[in-house]
């Protein structure tokens, strides 16, 4: 079996390490994997070998991204970057994570049409959605209910104005209809997103975690406790992209709530702001009174990240966009720590409430704050839901059951090729 790994950009998000951990993954299960990438710096185009994979960064012109809309769906570019690779490669299976951006749907087109079955991976709402899917969010839904994911085009368009491509979803839908032979969403909630705007059906391969990652030294979280100023504060760690969709400024009105009760309680920032948004958050602290209860780490990363969750009394992530799997809320229980999560999308796959941590409505201020101050003020409460975390992302969640059921998918697929069924 020969696979080609596809994804528009490499190292630069999350999807990109999620897409290259299981392409190293079912390498290492015997498999000949090759991996694609784009880059928008001609210089970056380079080709090599790596743990297991044979990897190509290829060059693609940037654009404007206000124009994403359009290109998105077919940039000749990206074609001929898949296009070239499969000719080349000659894959049995082309897999293909993200590709909104640089490859485009029409590239599903071209390896198809080089006789390779085709996955699409979806790892965001971006198939559906211009943006993320914050307008649905409504603050008297709470865990458990029923939500209705389904876009309108008068909704879209209002929501992107200029930027709105009114035939893209159809033409999304058809393509994919023609030239996947199988869906893989994240989480069972991304699944439901798509099946309710006429994309589906999807196979839900939830995303995986290696389990050989040592713990950080004592030392280096001790150091960076000091270097923050944290020693003696209760740290609730509030990490990723920080803009106004993750629920930075209701984490900062909730904190001003939870300091009633916990005054040394922090909220630490991990992570890069949009432009001007940290400004927002430390503004809207001050004028709560919380200036200095607002401790931003700037960007983390390795053993330093690792370090950070350990001194974490409690992770937030309160998202009022759609989360498509919620990989902060992983590592957070990976790490044994308690998650306070938006329900809104994929992290209700990830936490269970009540048992991992909490589920909450980041609309609803008060029942975050609420949760928050639950876990801060009960030590038994947080070490119950941080073993549970742990144990359930060590079970449900390890990098080998995502490359088991892949592999299962790959082997689906090719068993219906040499039978001659559609898949």
């Amino acid at each position: 079996m020969k696979v080609l790994v596809a994804n528009d950009l490499f190292g630069r998000s999350s999807a990109a390490g999620i897409a290259l951990r299981l392409a190293e993954g079912v390498a290492a299960r015997g498999v000949e994997v090759a991996f694609l990438a784009t880059t928008q710096d001609a210089s970056g185009a380079r080709r090599w070998r790596e743990n297991g994979l044979d990897v190509r960064v290829e060059f693609t012109p940037p654009y404007p991204l206000r124009w994403r809309a359009w290109r998105s769906l077919d940039n000749p570019h990206g074609v001929l970057a898949l296009r070239s690779a499969v000719r080349e490669l000659r894959p049995d299976i082309v897999h293909v994570h993200n590709l909104h951006i640089h490859l485009s749907y029409a590239a599903l087109g071209a390896a198809r049409a080089e006789g390779a079955r085709t996955v699409l991976h979806v790892h965001d709402i971006m198939p559906v959605c211009h943006q993320k899917m914050f307008c649905h969010l409504d603050e008297r839904l709470v865990p458990g209910d029923a939500v209705v994911y389904r876009n309108g085009p008068v909704k879209c368009a209002l929501c992107v104005r200029g930027r709105w491509n009114p035939r893209r979803n159809t033409a999304i839908r058809r393509v994919l209809a023609r030239d996947v032979d199988r869906l893989v969403a994240v989480s069972d909630q991304m699944g439901a997103a798509l099946a309710q705007n006429g994309i589906g059906p999807c196979t839900t391969i939830w995303n995986g975690m290696r389990r050989d990652a040592p713990e950080p030294a004592p030392a280096l979280v001790e150091a960076l406790r000091e270097r923050l100023g944290l020693r003696g504060r209760r740290v609730i760690l509030h990490g990723g992209r920080l803009d106004r969709l993750k629920g930075g400024l209701e984490l900062v009105r909730a904190l001003e709530m939870v300091r009633r009760s916990v005054p040394q309680a922090v909220l630490l920032t991990v992570g890069e702001a949009l432009p001007g948004f940290l400004e927002e958050l430390q503004a809207l602290a001050a004028s709560l009174g919380q200036a200095d209860a607002l401790v931003p780490a700037g960007w983390l990363a390795g053993e330093e990240l690792a370090a950070a969750y350990r001194l974490a009394d409690v992770v937030a992530t309160p998202s009022l966009c759609f989360e498509s799997f919620g990989l902060l809320n992983l590592e957070a229980m990976a790490a044994g720590r308690p998650v306070v999560a938006g329900f809104w999308g994929g992290p209700s796959d990830v936490v269970v409430d009540g048992v991992t941590g909490f589920l909450v409505n980041p609309l609803q201020v008060t029942t975050l704050a609420d949760r928050l101050r639950r876990v801060l003020l009960d030590p038994l409460l947080a070490a119950r839901l941080g073993a549970a975390g742990r144990a359930r992302a060590a079970a449900v969640f390890g990098l080998d059951a995502q490359v088991e059921r892949t592999l299962r998918l790959y082997e689906q697929l090719l068993a219906g090729a040499r039978g001659g069924a559609a898949a």
